[in-house]
């Protein structure tokens, strides 16, 4: 029987990871996530999709966030 291999999770557990990382900063701040989608320019409900880990936003997102939560972007990718 052939088998194939798993793929690797990489993508998801980012997305989860960021998401986690993002909610936590924004939460320590004292923001709400309207407050926080305002500054970054985004939709309230696509920033609950990046702390749940569905959506996978582009770089210029994360660097609105990064910006927004005054932290560099590699912190929201750390745990």
């Amino acid at each position: 029987m052939i088998t194939t291999p798993e793929k690797p999770q990489f993508k998801s557990d980012i997305k989860v990871l960021l998401g986690r990382r993002v909610k936590q900063l924004r939460t320590e701040a004292g923001l709400g996530q309207v407050t926080l989608a305002a500054q970054c320019d985004i939709f309230r409900t696509y920033l609950s999709r990046i702390e749940n880990g569905s959506a996978n936003p582009t770089i210029t997102v994360v660097a609105a966030l990064a910006l927004a939560l005054k932290v560099e972007v590699a912190e929201l990718l750390t745990e």
